[in-house]
């Protein structure tokens, strides 16, 4: 606390360039920030092979068909181990994954066939490896490995209609190449190479091969992640057109009917008011009577100015993600790039939440400003930091892929105290420095004007509940597709349609807020500010019982892990919302509130 005071009082004085002073502080941070993107792993090297050059396959991870986010170690199950183990090396995006790429025994060269098959190794199990494999083939346990970078999938073994279950023992390769690029790469098994695993069996001897085949392709190396974007049971979404263009008509009608009533209503409002003004005996109704209470500053100013400034931070991450998804990015089949980027952004963007949350801060006449940077630094990486701290140890215990290793925790941990919180603080004394003043239209009194009891359907509780129901109904359609595809197999990659869908959201609660506002000011309530960030934000709390409602109807996960997994990112992600949402709300509200106010003459 004391560093940051003497920051702010050091940096912070009327007379001095606060720009001019911070950049050669902040270079430093920028030279960190570049090292972050590079870590992000956007594209990998172009590789270019020799015919009969040796390209290494990387075997990766175990994953159950139903719970997608609970991901093994491949060697957890007695394959074909080579000694010693080999790992390679890996970009941020790929760890947070969850992938753990080793060194595998194949010799897969460039261009030339194996046939015919080739022995990789014999194993020798004993009743627990047998009992393991059993387990990975009853729960659908597919394998992931890399070649060249392409991701291939396959399935363990399967199961015949009297649940005997049966391992693959050959696994033949199919490549494609393009002169000296290899452009895919795909792996069959085949029911005719299979080994039973009997559920009695003590000891049971197994050999393992392969055999590959290359084929020549058109296809060009720049066209390839399209090419071989075949995940095992990943597939695009078919999407409902009509129940989705349906949504957007209705919420346009929503909106159009919701604003033009709320005009109706304030021209009604002008008109009388200019009436009142004329007979100076009539006295003053409706929420023209809270023009001295109307502007008075809400309770815990911290709080509420960090919120603004995080909920600005969080809306921009969301902008700028599902803009650099709609340019095409992001590999679609490949979500760690897409969970780096969100760091490194959150990280970046630190500076216009400092920014925000100052300058409204000092609006409304905040005077602790260290509380107010810890705050805003904190408001949302603090829960993040808890629930993720959870999460990881139920990782660890499951001896996870998803568990992040111990360097990978001190990268981020140096990140956020090198590069977030000094640009949160710099963003906090701009913010101070020059982040204006209120300008309310009118003076507020010292002593607060006494609000009428208004009946219970007029209530906080019933107010945040229709706030949050209509935006909620809006996107009904549309979260499905985002909930399979986040906790499925399947993937929505229409970005552009989640982009109007988002915007769709913004628009809807911003129009829901104003409208309730006011009705709430009509009431001659004047305590609005919270009022109206809790119900911007109010649709993350629908979101949330959705949840419930998709994992017991929608989908197939179970246990702990995946579980717990489900309902703590789940609850990240909307408390991120509520603070998104809830800032839309409240700043949309706040401009309405001024502009009725500057509209009309106030003593």
């Amino acid at each position: 606390n004391n560093c940051a005071r003497a920051a702010l009082d050091k940096f912070c004085t009327p007379s001095l360039n606060c720009a001019a002073a911070l950049t050669e502080r902040m270079r430093s941070l920028w030279v960190l920030c570049i090292f972050a993107l590079v870590l992000t792993g956007v594209a990998h090297d172009d590789q270019k092979y020799d015919i009969g050059e040796h390209v290494p396959l990387f075997v990766d991870n175990l994953v159950p068909f139903n719970n997608p986010q609970e991901s093994y170690r491949y060697f957890t199950l007695k394959f074909c181990k080579p000694d010693p183990l080999h790992h390679k090396s890996q970009t941020l995006g790929e760890v947070l994954q969850g992938s753990e790429k080793v060194y595998s025994g194949y010799d897969l060269r460039f261009r030339r066939d194996v046939r015919p098959a080739r022995e990789l190794c014999k194993a020798s199990l004993n009743a627990e490896d047998i009992s393991r494999f059993r387990h990975a083939i009853q729960n659908q346990y597919h394998f992931t490995w890399y070649y060249d970078e392409i991701p291939i999938k396959g399935m363990i073994g399967d199961m015949d209609h009297n649940d005997n279950c049966y391992l693959y023992t050959q696994h033949d390769f199919q490549f494609e190449y393009n002169g000296d690029r290899v452009i895919d790469a795909r792996v069959i098994t085949d029911a005719a190479h299979r080994v039973k695993l009997p559920e009695d069996a003590t000891q049971l001897d197994v050999s393992f091969t392969y055999s590959s085949t290359w084929k020549d392709t058109d296809v060009v190396f720049d066209d390839r992640a399209a090419n071989n974007a075949n995940e095992l049971y990943q597939e695009e979404i078919e999407i409902q057109w009509f129940s989705i263009v349906n949504s957007f008509v209705l919420v346009l009608l929503l909106t159009g009917f919701l604003a033009f009533i709320v005009m109706r209503i304030l021209k009604k409002d002008y008109q009388r008011y200019t009436s009142l003004d004329e007979e100076e005996d009539q006295d003053e109704t409706g929420w023209k009577l809270l023009h001295a209470d109307v502007f008075r500053f809400p309770a815990n100013k911290t709080l509420f100015a960090s919120i603004i400034g995080t909920g600005l931070q969080l809306l921009m991450i969301f902008f700028i993600i599902l803009t650099l998804s709609v340019v095409g990015v992001f590999y679609a089949y490949g979500r760690g790039t897409m969970y780096a980027a969100i760091i490194v952004v959150y990280s970046l963007t630190a500076v216009a939440a400092g920014y925000s949350s100052a300058a409204f801060y000092r609006k409304i006449e905040g005077t602790n400003w260290v509380r107010n940077v810890l705050t805003t630094v904190t408001l949302f990486a603090l829960p993040a930091f808890l629930v993720w701290s959870v999460l990881n140890t139920v990782a660890i215990f499951y001896s996870s892929t998803v568990a992040l290793p111990f360097g990978t925790i001190i990268a981020l941990f140096a990140l956020y105290f090198l590069v977030t919180f000094p640009l949160t603080l710099a963003g906090a004394i701009a913010g101070k420095n020059f982040g204006g003043s209120l300008d309310a239209p009118c003076r507020t009194k010292l002593a607060p004007r006494e609000i009428p009891p208004a009946p219970w359907y007029r209530g906080p509780i019933v107010h945040v509940a229709v706030a949050g129901f209509l935006p909620f109904s809006a996107i009904y359609v549309e979260l499905y597709y985002v909930f399979i595809s986040l906790w499925g197999h399947q993937l929505f990659t229409p970005y552009g349609i989640l982009y109007l869908v988002f915007v769709i959201l913004l628009m809807v609660t911003a129009c829901i807020t104003v409208s309730l506002t006011y009705l709430q000011l009509s009431m001659e309530n004047h305590e609005w500010w919270w009022t109206a960030l809790t119900s911007g934000g109010a649709t993350s709390f629908f979101i949330y019982a959705y949840c419930f409602y998709f994992l017991y109807s929608e989908s197939k996960m179970s246990g702990f892990f995946q579980v717990s997994y489900y309902f703590g990112y789940m609850l990240l992600i909307c408390y991120a919302l509520f603070l998104m949402l809830g800032t839309v709300g409240f700043l949309c509200s706040f401009v309405f509130v001024k502009q009725i106010y500057r509209s009309i003459k106030c003593d």
